[in-house]
């Protein structure tokens, strides 16, 4: 009896054990799924946040904001792209060709769009061997500069006015009330490497007792002057470089010097030979921001491209942030230059009306 009522009691431990395992495996079926997708779901939002991090602790990219139209431009233009393709945040550095150099080497600022070649031959050389700079390709095409410029109707007028030594013959050409008797003569502007080399040049050529070097001020006077004078038909002598919105409007000469040849220096008595002009970064940047160095290897701002966006500014009164926006919107060569993704965000950027932090 006793063991007929254990082996029931047994019967129904197992029934009652079958029949909880059954329900439980049936109840729980449905939360496991939930399980699975909330989890899925965290993992996705956790990447979600490690991307966000990512780009809040992207480190500023600070640009040289060289002081003249085409550099200005140019910082814009790869600033916008650096900033909304690629996320990072973006500064300048004001300054002149001598002071910024100086702040490229030591890291104050990591990119100059801009670094002309031979006037800049001596640091830009020991900067080479102390690895301080790191070349990644060129900004601008079809680089010229002189220090004497004229006018070709006034070349017409005078036909023995070929060289720069003719210039003692022709002085009163280009005499001004405060130049003292002599020919004025625009310089380069004071900051820039291209005034210390016409300065050089001025003394080497003996040409103080009829020639003035006269400070422009700025890039915009240098233009202005020549501009003004051009208008009015008036002789005008100087330096100018191209290509540049004024150089390609208006019909210039340059004045004969002696050849420059390679690994010249210009200050000690020869033309300038045609520029090379490059993009340099600071050292440490590529291992930071590898796909804006990238950018900047691919960038190619030809001659063409740049003319027509200093003249859109010039005629639309616009910033330079301004028609570096207008550039990107209504161009395509840029495109070449950065990945879709990055293309993407810039277009994303640009029809949200966008800006470009601490510009302008």
């Amino acid at each position: 009896m006793v063991a007929t009522m254990k082996k029931s009691w047994m019967v129904l431990f197992l029934l009652a054990l079958t029949t909880a395992m059954t329900g439980i495996i049936a109840c729980s079926s449905e939360p496991e799924t939930v399980e699975v997708i909330k989890e899925v779901e965290v993992e996705k939002i956790v990447e979600k946040v490690v991307e966000v991090e990512k780009e809040v602790n992207k480190e500023t990219i600070v640009f040289s904001d060289l002081n003249w139209s085409s550099a200005l431009l140019q910082n814009r233009i790869a600033a916008y792209i650096t900033e909304h393709g690629y996320g990072y945040p973006v500064d300048f550095l004001t300054g002149d060709t001598v002071s910024l150099f100086p702040a490229l080497v030591a890291g104050d600022s990591h990119v100059t769009m801009e670094i002309w070649l031979p006037n800049q031959q001596d640091v830009w050389d020991e900067a080479m061997v102390e690895g301080t700079v790191v070349s990644v390709g060129s900004s601008l095409d079809d680089n010229w500069q002189s220090m004497f410029v004229i006018p070709r109707y006034t070349q017409e007028a005078n036909p023995g006015l070929v060289s720069y030594t003719d210039i003692e013959a022709h002085k009163d050409l280009f005499v001004r009330p405060d130049s003292d008797g002599k020919a004025a003569l625009i310089n380069c502007i004071a900051g820039w490497k291209c005034e210390q080399i016409n300065t050089a040049k001025h003394e080497l050529y003996e040409m103080g007792d009829y020639v003035k070097l006269v400070s422009p001020g700025s890039a915009a006077g240098l233009f202005a002057d020549l501009e003004g004078a051009y208008e009015k038909g008036d002789d005008w002598l100087g330096y100018i470089w191209g290509p540049t919105k004024t150089a390609a409007s208006l019909d210039l000469v340059v004045l004969e010097e002696a050849d420059c040849p390679p690994g010249c220096n210009p200050a000690e008595g020869y033309a300038y030979p045609s520029a090379d002009v490059l993009i340099a970064i600071a050292t440490g940047l590529e291992a930071r921001a590898g796909d804006v160095v990238q950018m900047l290897r691919n960038y190619d701002f030809i001659a063409a491209d740049q003319v027509a966006a200093e003249g859109w500014m010039a005629d639309n009164e616009a910033t330079e942030t301004e028609a570096a926006i207008n550039w990107l919107s209504t161009g395509t060569s840029w495109h070449a230059w950065v990945t879709d993704e990055a293309q993407a965000n810039v277009e994303a950027a640009i029809a949200a009306g966008k800006g470009l932090s601490n510009a302008d």
